[in-house]
């Protein structure tokens, strides 16, 4: 569900009607702000100029639920982007560009807070400490550029290739290999990035591959081509992600995997300011970096 809060009945349902089906409106901020558990986004519609009062409402929610990603609709301003550069949201979207703009907006927030819950999941795993290190860096550098391969992940967390490999294959009891759950990963975010509207060509050169290298890795997993992919939902393409890979390897016990609480609030910083070191380095430097161990 997604939930949204405006400066008015017409913005809420302008917003709402770019939405789609999932919307549901509310007119009370302490309401919206304490959401739910079935709270997948959180959408503020303001005009400009944005008053204090409503950006304490934002630091609120990033205060106390930082799990829920955040998007502001508002008007094209550069006081509006100003005012905002400081609190941690989603998405800015202007109000000209919600019918292009938002649905993309809502697929990528949706995505990266999925990714970033499994990143603070696998931080308390009971996972040997090499592959806790590499499963953490994977989810949390899939947010913005996976990992192309083994040996890149390797080098970002100062671990053997091997040792990941080879602890990656006995944690899945030799049922899946740490290419593959790589693999799945990039095929999340081209699937992400297809949603945004950029073609295959375009997505396969923003990750780093060929189109050909691109439509491998979909076929491996999920196990379709391209055009299928491309017609595929985003939440159950996210949760085969998590029945096939996540669910056996942060909780082999088949238990429900756990909502994201107050105890995590801590690690979602951590990962926040992780996020931020991967904008100032990134060490992909040529196709072949995607090592084939695993």
């Amino acid at each position: 569900m997604i939930q949204i809060l405006a400066d008015s009945p017409d913005d809420a349902a302008l917003i709402a009607k770019a939405v789609g089906s999932d919307a549901r409106i509310v007119d009370d901020p302490v309401r919206f702000a304490n959401g739910g558990s079935h709270v997948e986004c959180l959408i503020l519609g303001w005009r400009h100029p944005i008053p204090t009062e409503k950006t304490e409402l934002l630091r609120k929610i990033e205060r106390d639920t930082p799990w829920v990603p955040v998007i502001v609709v508002t008007d094209r301003a550069p006081e509006a982007a100003r005012l905002l550069s400081d609190i941690r949201v989603a998405a800015v979207i202007w109000f000209a560009n919600l019918r292009t703009e938002l649905k993309p907006g809502i697929a990528s927030a949706k995505q990266s807070i999925l990714l970033l819950r499994l990143a603070a999941q696998a931080e308390e795993a009971k996972l040997p400490p090499a592959l806790r290190s590499g499963v953490v860096y994977s989810f949390s550098a899939a947010t913005r550029q996976p990992a192309r391969g083994v040996k890149e992940l390797a080098e970002a967390v100062c671990r053997s290739p091997t040792t990941l490999s080879e602890q990656f294959r006995e944690s899945f009891g030799g049922t899946a290999n740490l290419s593959g759950f790589l693999s799945a990963l990039t095929v999340l975010k081209a699937h992400e990035l297809r949603l945004s509207g950029l073609d295959w060509d375009a997505v396969a050169k923003h990750l780093g591959f060929t189109r050909q290298t691109l439509h491998n890795k979909s076929t491996r997993w999920p196990g379709s081509t391209l055009k299928q992919l491309a017609r595929t939902r985003q939440a159950p393409l996210h949760a085969k992600f998590i029945a096939d890979f996540a669910q056996p390897l942060l909780n082999p016990s088949r238990q429900p995997l756990p909502s994201p609480g107050p105890a995590d609030r801590s690690f979602f910083d951590r990962v926040r300011r992780f996020q931020s070191s991967l904008a100032r380095h990134d060490p992909r430097d040529s196709e072949s970096a995607g090592g084939t161990a695993g």
